[in-house]
């Protein structure tokens, strides 16, 4: 082994092409794998030693051959050696874009997959694909490059294809434009003085991207490619046919329209399986039709003849065979199939240059009809494309050919080769085998195609009958002979694709004299020599065709020479050639050359009338014939006798004058085969016979130069260069055209002229060869400047021919083709001389409005600068102020009556040439003064034009004065600007950089360039940057403010806020923002340009600084834009800016003593832009920290010092406040939380007096809940705006989102009935009462009665909706939000949320799970430890709760009905209680341990009640109490009979049908098996254990008691519903729970004698109209809370403090209500007013305090009575409606120590039928309905035992339809008199009432007086026997 050396410079990178890992093992190695990059130290044979990139720490050895050195450059800076890889440009940006394309793909990838419901689901599907496919190819590409196998050529090719698949991508995935140059490389833009080879100018980079625009704009239809030949692609695999036979197939296109074949015939030979004969060409039968034109192609076919190869009767082969016969082959027509270009290839153009699929597809087959004969054949196609059926038939379709699909390619021939190889290069076809050619020359030839073709193709014959019977099968032989009759060996091509034949055999057309072939064969022959076609003829030989090898027919001939006489080959089109026969029958055609072509070859009829002998042997028939056709297509010879005899024009001196006027109509094919010797006999002539042939040469000379122009032979000029500059020799020519010149222009010929300037290119091309040639000959210079002269008089007449004599086509033609002379003029003349013949002959075009001469007048122009005088110095100067003379009159806007189009184009025309201009002096005189001499004409006039062009209408346009504009802003520097601007005045200055900013400002704005053009928009910037930094400088000597006039001051004040709004909107361009680029991107943009904002902004800041106390001048007006530039995410930039405000706020303060103002806008703006989403936190804090540290300074006085930390406290509480809002994402699933901040930000405004953002925010609140349908919380929101308002006020309101200008009190009317609706719609009928008051009464003080009416009306209408509308209550649930994850606005922060009707648990939950994905929900319902509090993650906790309801005022004292009631028990709520039951021992609860059931109440208290403006309301403070077993069982027993009783009173209302549910609750509750019912009550309370170990609840087991025999009723009550509703299958359960029922009730007699009662009076403990919370809450403020064993902790949320009002058992504060006034509580004014009742009634007895307080709070309805109705007197009234009769539950007085009876006084009042719901009598419905929804046994004495003995009272006063009956009841401690006041106001004293005699209760409609007689004397006996 070898000693380790130092690894040479080339070889010290590589790349691993395989995985290393043999010795692994081997402490000495490195391993590597594949793709891994590695630097290499030392080689030592076959090894390296070396280190991975990625790994330098470990070094090792490693084999050479697996790795791949690539190219790097060792660089050494002191003892580090650094070695940085050489990449091919191309090859690094393909690896970055497929890094980059891979994280774009796969997010692709997801998103799509992720939502299969996307509207663009299956356009995303294919762009993914799509992109898939790109990368695939780049990859391949790479790959192949890697491997170093490819050439130069293919390398480049892949790199080509590399960058084509980049761009395709970028264009599909939307990603920036990559500029390149033609060779694919990408370039950049200059931004510096130092222009690097891969840097572009502006104009440069503008025209690459609009090219790249307009070609795919524009692909596969621009109009440069239509010239392009196009080639077709066959491919042949197998034909199908059920013949048997070997076949011949033939195909050549047909072109329908013209009806003819218009290339060759390719041929396939198959065997009789329909394969090819050759086994090597399977599957490779194919060919190329080429030089097709593009309009060809609409009707262009592909026409496939089948001939079969056999004998001439198929059934004739089998018998020859068998006889031993050797049988002769002929072909027979026997179909066809044919294929349309235009609909096999679905789009001709979308397909060009596409390679389709290798798809195989079948072609039918046709046959002509059974009774059509054979000579029909040729014509079958055009019959079978049109559809004439009844010509031919199809075969079935198991018989076909099978081709491969038809590919297009389009461009010349050899490019097609060269991309396509595997196509042309074939092992098993010779290359020209596979070329089928067109008929003729292509469209364009081109010269170095030599072609020396003849096309013959076989029309028709004509022979006699003869002395046959049947006529016979002809067979034509085709062979070339020379002038001996020898044969040429193979000079024919049968075609393509098969090798050539000496004789070619015609089909045979069976039993046909008239035969029509239509057979194409090609003749190839030598230039020259004996076989040349001057020495050859073509020999047709005729015989009949049989079977059989015998022929005694006698053989005919025919014969055409290819040459005439003169030596002209034959001309093109139809032959008639004459038969010629034997005399004698032979097998063989025996004459020889000498005996027949002396003879004549062309058939006429006028020659013979009868056949003629012309020698012994042959004669001649007169009417038989053979016609032919010939297209000759040759390089080499001609078929113009004119044309030949001018080569030889000395031979033909006499006739030279008619032989150059006939060459003046010559086709330009034969033209250009002799271009060379043409001109040269021309000049010969001219130079010999100028004064007899003058004249014409010339004219000669002009129409060949014009043939040349043609498109057609434009590829012919090269060759006419090549022969001006070697092979031209004529001194003397140019005197002679440049007079024949003169003269032509002078004498203005119109009718050649134009032709004269065509050619003048040319003419001037000769004209400067020949005095070139002329110069060197002679020595005198005499001459030359005589040719000047004579040069220079020439143009002088050309300027005056078309300034004198204005022809239209003249002067077009003569600007077209003038610049094409200019090249030839600076050979010959000085620079300074051609510049002042351009500028002559452009000064001289006539200025007029002809459309054509402007087109042409701006292309010439254009011409002239896009050649080379410009480039040179000199000519630039002296031309450029022509030049921007005559584009300054084009590009000016002025009135015209013009075509607006026309104008446009003349524009456009004339900005190409202004781009071609700078671009030239960008390249190549940018540090020259040639730019001042643009600058000073153009510069005001681009700002005006792109200033006024329409950005939308003319996008074109614009990007182009846009992109001048910047190109020319770019080649100015500082002097430039200084001088551009010194001369003008200051008023014209500030008129001038008005406008400028104005136009930059528009610019930045709005970008003309699309956004994937992100090269030209940095470029932009950067130059307006540039721009603005030089403007500025002369902007700085204006002050603001100074003498003048005042309107001369407000343009001072408005150029310097158009500067301070350009700068803002230049910082804040979308284009700039870098932070939302990818990285790669931002880096590339941060390291050719950095941060171009920052240097803005500084900018910006120092010439705000230069205003000094002018600044004030500004403010308000730059506050907000100068905010919009602090919320650019540049922590640069805002450092920069924000101290901006403190001088702001400091000037202003100085000047006017306050900022409010700058407050105000500061706020308002801050609101505006950061709900548009800018800022964040960090700009919060570094606001607040550095306007905080400004305010604190101790140079600033202490009230600005006050004021200003007050002001930013309120922004950083605003900015707080606005994040928030932000965060939250728009959407359904949002809505709440959103909401939220709105609120904040609401009272935010509304703390600030900020009116019109209150108002503003309020709006945001309302269109939030109607766009989720909370109505009642849309109403809530709009009344807080109503409630700003007055009815009083009658100015005026402007115009506020929807609502119109109008008056305050018609705005809050307005307010008020949209209140009504959403209340309505939110079914909170009741809500919107009060609302109908406010209007109505409105409505009555301006006496507008119609809409008095409508109001009442629809209230009228909202208390029937009450009662007959389903309502569902609302529901309640615990939300809290825990972890710091949360924003700060819910951070930790609990929350109850009013959930739609009907919602569920999960639902709810589901709901705040999409609205925050991220967080998890916690499975309990106890308070968070602080763990998951402090936790950064996010956790919910969601659980129902339930309302607990103080009664309502307007409910004290009163029965109302449950429909009214139950709205307000989930309405207007500021109360809500979870209850948790647990084991106190901590064993686990059993569903029947009553007896241990411990009940854990958390009652929450919101900050609102709900539901209001939100439906998420935070949580105020918290309470937490414990029931004990009793009071749980108390708690469970109420709220089962409150629901019985709602669910019962449902059906007496007949609101329900379906008995089940009724059903259920019945039998679950009579007959309950799972929790044992009310036996397990009495096991576990009322047994004698339980009473000894808790005598404190004494109470409460007789409050049990008397719950229970009130579900008894209850369920007695259920029993008599159920009967009259439930099924007659049903009837066995209902006749059980009765039995068990009875059971029940039994059972319960004894708690009635325990309690006193007797067995038919029922004890009603509690009103069940009231809800369970109600009774619950009134049993916690009562007495009985005295009795619990509780644990109440009070959880403040805003001091977090104990709440000083938790005491034991003492009643809470009020709930916050929505009425600002302050009640007293009602219990302590109940206990007041029974006092002093008691204390003037001595006669009874007092009631113990204990006692009283536990008969009122034991009883709700007692309570509220005695709440509500205390008159003066100390006497309670209760008022009730004809319901409240019916559903009124009394108090039972049945107790111990129970008042006196009160005395009872009953009284009508005027009915009130608002409420009136009720049909039939009071009376029947109490005596009909026992126990109606509330029974007539709640109370004793019982109000209709009272009814049923007032013997005057009939059923009639009682009739709901008549009257309202109320009746008062008079509680007075004083005496016990009764007093009834019936309707007649009539009053009977009944004396007194013991109240130990209770009235009797009897059924009946009526009661009779004798009852009441009876009762009323017992109680007065009994009196007074006690007294």
């Amino acid at each position: 082994m070898g000693r380790w050396a130092p690894a040479p410079d080339e070889n010290c990178y590589g790349v691993a092409v395989f995985e290393y890992n043999l010795h692994r093992d081997h402490p000495q190695c490195l391993l590597l794998e594949l793709g891994e990059r590695v630097y290499i130290y030392e080689e030592c044979d076959g090894w390296y030693r070396g280190c991975s990139t990625s790994k330098q720490h470990i070094k090792g050895i490693f084999p050479k051959s697996f790795v791949k050195i690539k190219p790097s450059v060792r660089e050494v800076v002191g003892n580090q050696i650094t070695i940085i890889p050489i990449e091919d440009p191309i090859t690094e940006e393909a690896k970055s874009v497929l890094r980059e394309w891979h994280e774009l793909w796969k997010d692709l990838f997801t998103e799509t997959y992720k939502d299969s419901q996307l509207f663009n689901y299956k356009a995303r599907i294919d762009l993914f694909c799509s992109i898939k496919g790109i990368m695939t190819d780049i990859i391949k590409c790479l790959s192949s490059s890697y491997l170093g196998v490819l050439g130069q050529n293919q390398l480049e090719e892949k790199k080509v294809k590399i960058t084509q698949s980049i761009d395709n991508g970028n264009q599909l995935l939307s990603l920036d434009l990559v500029p390149r140059d033609e060779h694919g490389n990408k370039v950049n833009p200059v931004t510096c003085s130092d222009i690097s080879p891969d840097q572009k100018g502006v104009l440069e980079l503008y025209n690459i991207h609009k090219k790249v625009n307009i070609h795919r704009a524009h692909k596969g239809s621009d109009a440069t490619r239509t010239n392009e030949p196009v080639h077709l692609f066959l491919g042949i695999c197998q034909c199908v046919l059920l013949n048997q036979t070997p076949l011949e197939v033939y195909a050549t296109l047909y072109n329908f329209d013209d009806n003819k074949m218009i290339s060759e015939r390719f041929l396939a030979p198959l065997t009789k399986n329909g394969l090819p004969e050759d086994r090597e060409r399977l599957n490779d039968i194919s060919t190329v039709f080429t030089d097709i034109c593009r309009d060809d192609l609409v009707n262009l076919y592909i026409i496939i003849r089948y001939y079969r190869r056999g004998p001439v009767k198929l059934e004739s082969s089998g018998n020859n065979n068998k006889a031993g016969g050797n049988t002769v082959e002929y072909l027979r027509p026997l179909g066809l199939s044919y294929i349309s270009i235009k609909t096999h290839i679905d789009t001709v153009e979308a397909n060009l240059g596409v390679r389709s699929d290798n798809n195989i597809n079948r072609l039918d087959i046709y046959t002509l009809s059974k009774d059509k004969s054979e000579n029909n054949f040729s014509e079958l196609h055009r019959k079978v494309i049109m559809g004439e059926k009844a010509q031919f038939q199809q075969l079935d379709r198991t018989q076909g050919l099978y081709i491969s699909n038809i590919k297009v390619f389009p461009g010349p021939l050899e490019l097609v080769k060269q991309q396509n190889p595997h196509i042309f290069k074939k092992p098993s076809v010779a290359p020209g085998n596979m070329i089928t050619r067109k008929l003729g020359f292509p469209a364009v030839i081109n010269p170095t195609d030599q072609r020396n073709d003849l096309y013959i193709t076989l029309r028709e014959a004509k022979f006699s009958k003869g002395s046959k019977k049947a006529e016979r099968n002809l067979l034509v032989q085709v062979s070339v002979r020379d002038a001996k009759g020898n044969e040429v060996k193979g000079a024919i091509s049968r075609g393509t694709g098969e090798p050539t034949v000496d004789t070619y055999r015609s089909s045979v057309i069976y039993h046909c004299n008239s035969p029509l072939w239509d057979e194409t064969l090609r003749i190839n022959l030598p230039d020259h020599g004996s076989y040349s076609f001057a020495n050859c003829h073509l020999l047709f030989t005729f015989r009949h065709a049989n079977d059989k090898n015998k022929n005694k027919d006698k053989p005919g001939f025919a014969f055409l020479r290819l040459a005439n006489k003169d030596g002209t080959l034959i001309s093109n089109g139809n032959h008639k050639l004459i038969v010629y026969k034997d005399t004698a029958r032979a097998a063989e055609f025996r004459h020889q050359v000498s005996d027949y072509l002396h003879l004549h070859s062309y058939f006429s009829m006028s020659q013979i009338t009868k056949d003629t002998r012309i020698s012994s042997d042959i004669e001649q028939k007169y009417n038989e014939f053979l016609e032919i056709s010939s297209v000759f297509c040759s390089s080499k010879f001609t078929q113009n006798s004119d044309l030949k005899s001018l080569l030889q024009w000395e031979q033909h001196e006499a006739r030279l004058g008619e032989i150059l006027q006939r060459v003046q109509v010559i086709q330009g094919e034969e033209l250009v085969k002799f271009l060379h010797m043409i001109f040269e006999a021309l000049f010969m002539i001219l130079d010999k016979k100028d004064q007899d042939f003058g004249e014409v040469v010339f004219d000669c000379i002009v129409f060949i130069i014009c043939t040349l122009a043609d498109h057609k032979f434009e590829h012919f000029r090269p060759v006419l260069d090549n022969y001006i500059t070697t092979y031209f020799f004529h001194t003397q020519v140019y005197i002679k055209l440049l007079d024949r010149l003169k003269i032509k222009v002078e004498q203005f010929q119109t009718k050649n002229i134009g032709d004269i300037m065509k050619a003048l290119e040319y003419l001037f091309k000769f004209i400067v060869q020949s005095s070139h040639l002329h110069s060197q000959a002679s020595t005198i210079d005499r001459s030359f400047s005589k040719f000047t002269r004579s040069l220079l008089e020439f143009f002088d007449k050309l300027n005056n021919m078309i300034k004198v004599h204005p022809n239209r086509l003249t002067t077009a033609k003569t600007l077209k083709y003038f610049p094409h002379t200019i090249p030839e003029l600076n050979k010959i003349l000085p620079l300074q001389t051609t510049c002042q013949i351009i500028s002559n002959f452009i000064d001289a075009v006539p200025s007029t409005d002809e459309k054509e001469i402007i087109r042409y007048k701006l292309s010439c122009v254009y011409d002239i600068v896009k050649g080379q005088i410009l480039e040179d110095p000199v000519g630039c100067e002296l031309l450029i102020p022509l030049l921007m003379r005559h584009l300054k009159f084009h590009l000016k806007d002025e009135e015209t009556i013009r075509d607006k189009e026309e104008v446009r184009k003349e524009k456009t025309q004339a900005v190409e040439i202004l781009t071609h201009i700078l671009i030239t002096v960008s390249n190549k005189h940018s540090n020259t003064g040639i730019v001042r001499g643009i600058v000073d004409p153009l510069l005001e006039l681009l700002f005006r034009l792109v200033c006024q062009v329409d950005k939308v209408k003319d996008i074109d346009l614009s990007r182009d004065y846009v992109s001048c504009l910047i190109a020319l802003l770019h080649l100015m520097n500082d002097e430039h600007y200084t001088s551009y601007m010194e001369p003008m005045n200051e008023k014209d200055l500030i008129d001038f950089l008005n406008e400028v900013f104005l136009v930059f400002k528009d610019l930045v704005k709005s970008n003309v360039y699309p956004p994937r053009w992100i090269v030209m928009s940095m470029l932009q910037s950067y130059v307006v940057l540039n721009s603005i930094i030089f403007f500025s400088k002369a902007l700085s000597k204006i002050p603001p403010q100074a003498n003048g006039p005042q309107d001369y001051m407000g343009k001072k004040k408005q150029l310097w806020e158009n500067f301070f709004y350009l700068c803002v909107g230049f910082i804040t361009q979308e284009s700039l923002q870098l932070e939302e680029f990818r990285e790669t991107k931002r880096q590339k943009i941060a390291g050719q340009y950095g941060d171009m904002r920052s240097e803005m902004g500084q900018e910006m800041v120092r010439m705000l600084n230069k205003l000094g106390d002018n600044k004030k001048i500004f403010i308000p007006d730059i506050v907000g834009p100068f905010l919009e530039v602090t919320l650019v995410p540049l922590e640069s930039l805002r450092k920069e800016v924000i101290p901006i405000f403190f001088d702001m706020v400091e000037c202003y303060h100085r000047d006017r003593g306050n900022f409010e103002i700058v407050e105000r806008e500061v706020i308002d703006k801050l609101d505006v832009l950061i709900s548009g989403g800018k800022g964040d936190t960090n700009y919060s804090l570094l606001m607040y920290e550095t306007l905080l540290r400004k305010f604190n300074s101790p140079d600033i006085n202490r009230s600005l010092h006050q004021n200003g930390v007050r002001f930013v406290n309120s922004v950083k509480l605003l900015l707080e406040h606005l994040l928030n809002f932000r965060e939250v994402r728009e959407g359904d699933h949002h809505s709440e939380a959103r909401m939220l901040c709105i609120v904040n930000l609401l009272n935010f405004y509304e703390e600030l007096n900020r009116h019109e953002m209150y108002l503003r925010y309020i709006w945001k609140l309302y269109t939030s809940h109607i766009s989720q349908k909370n109505f009642v919380e849309a109403a809530y929101t709009l009344e807080m705006y109503a409630s700003k308002l007055q009815f009083s006020d009658i100015t005026f309101v402007e115009k506020f989102e929807t609502l119109p200008r109008e008056r305050v009190r018609e705005r809050k009317g307005r307010l008020h009935n949209i209140i009504i609706k959403h209340f309505e719609e939110g079914k909170s009928f009741e809500n919107s009462f009060r609302f109908y008051k406010d209007l109505c009464d409105y409505y009555e003080g301006i006496f507008d009665y119609k809409q008095l009416s409508e109001g009442l009306q629809r209230q009228a209408q909202g208390y029937m909706k009450i009662l007959n509308t389903v309502r569902y209550p609302n529901d309640y649930f615990f939300v809290g939000f825990y972890g710091q994850g949360f924003p700060a606005f819910l951070r930790n922060k609990r929350f109850i949320y009013c959930a739609k009707e009907l919602a569920r648990l999960s639902f709810v939950q589901i709901r705040f799970q999409e609205q925050f994905p991220k967080a998890s929900l916690l499975n309990y319902t106890s308070d968070p430890i602080a763990e998951v509090k402090d936790s950064p993650e996010t956790f919910l906790q969601i659980y129902k709760v339930t309302c607990l309801m103080e009664e309502r005022e307007e409910f004290l004292g009163r029965d109302v009905p449950s429909l009214i009631s139950q709205f307000w028990d989930t309405n207007d709520i500021a109360c809500f209680c979870y209850d948790k039951r647990f084991n106190k021992a901590g064993g686990k609860i059993k569903d029947d341990d009553f007896a241990n059931t411990w009940l854990e109440k958390t009652k929450f208290i919101t900050v609102e009640p709900l539901p209001n403006k939100l439906r998420l309301v935070e949580i105020a403070r918290q309470e937490v109490t414990e029931l004990s077993p009793i009071n749980t069982a108390i708690e469970a027993m109420e709220k089962k009979n409150r629901e019985l009783r709602i669910l019962i009173d449902g059906y007496k209302a007949q609101r329900e049908t379906n008995a089940n549910p009724l059903t259920m609750a019945l039998n679950g509750t009579i007959d309950a098996v799972v929790q044992g019912g009310i036996k397990k009550y009495e096991e576990a309370f009322f047994c004698k254990e339980y009473g000894e170990k808790n005598p404190a609840d004494a109470e409460n087991i007789m409050y049990l008691k008397r719950i229970i025999i009130d579900q008894v009723e209850i369920l007695q009550d259920g029993i008599d519903v159920h009967g009259k509703v439930c099924a007659e299958s049903v009837k066995p359960l209902h006749d059980h729970l009765t039995s068990q029922h009875d059971k029940l009730r039994q059972d319960s007699n004894k708690y009635r004698r325990e309690l006193g009662m007797s067995s038919g009076t029922p004890y009603r403990s509690m009103r069940t109209s009231t809800i369970a919370s109600n009774s619950t809450l009134h049993r916690y403020n009562s007495t009985l809370s005295r009795n619990m064993r509780s644990r109440t902790s009070m959880i403040s949320v805003t001091s977090g403090e104990e709440s000083p009002f938790v005491t034991g058992g003492a009643t809470p504060p009020p709930l916050p209500s929505r009425k600002t006034e302050v009640l007293p509580d009602p219990q302590a004014l109940i206990r007041d007013r029974r006092s002093a009742a008691n204390a003037n009634a001595p006669d009874t007895p007092a009631l113990p305090p204990k006692k009283r307080s536990s008969l009122i709070h034991s009883s709700p309805s007692l309570k509220r009575e005695s709440q509500k109705s205390i008159n003066s007197n100390g006497s309670l009234d209760m008022s009730f409606s004809n319901t409240s009769i019916e559903n009124d539950h009394e108090v039972n007085n049945n107790v111990p120590t129970l008042p006196p009876r009160p005395k009872i006084s009953c009284s009508t009042t005027p009915p009130d039928n608002s409420n009136n719901v009720l049909t039939g009598s009071a009376l029947d419905i109490i005596n009909e309905r026992p126990y109606g929804p509330y029974s007539r046994d709640d109370v004793s004495p019982s109000l209709d035992d009272l009814i049923t003995q007032i013997g005057q009272l009939e059923a009639d006063d009682f009739d709901t339809t008549k009257a309202t009956s109320s009746i008062s009841l008079n509680y007075m401690s004083s005496n016990s008199n009764v007093f009834v006041r019936t309707r007649s106001q009539s009053q009977v004293s009944f004396g007194d009432l013991d109240p130990a005699v209770p009235l009797p209760v009897k059924s009946g409609p009526r009661r009779r007086k004798s009852s009441f007689a009876k009762v009323f004397a017992k109680s007065k006996a009994k009196k007074k026997s006690s007294s």
